[in-house]
């Protein structure tokens, strides 16, 4: 009996940990996508910034 509760407790421990590890992967693929897109627009800001005040001192 203590054996099953024991074998039970974990399995639920094991299954805990490998979503907790599948979720933390997945939120940092998701949060170095969403840099790499912010960086990406920052430099297009800049770019334009760059542009704009280049046509203006002309």
């Amino acid at each position: 009996m203590i054996g099953l509760l024991l074998s039970q407790v974990i399995l639920f421990a094991a299954a805990g940990l490998i979503g907790f590890a599948l979720g933390w992967r997945l939120y940092a693929f998701l949060a170095s996508q969403r840099r790499r897109t912010e960086q990406r627009e920052i430099d297009q800001l800049r770019s334009a910034l760059s542009e704009a005040q280049v046509r203006r001192a002309r």
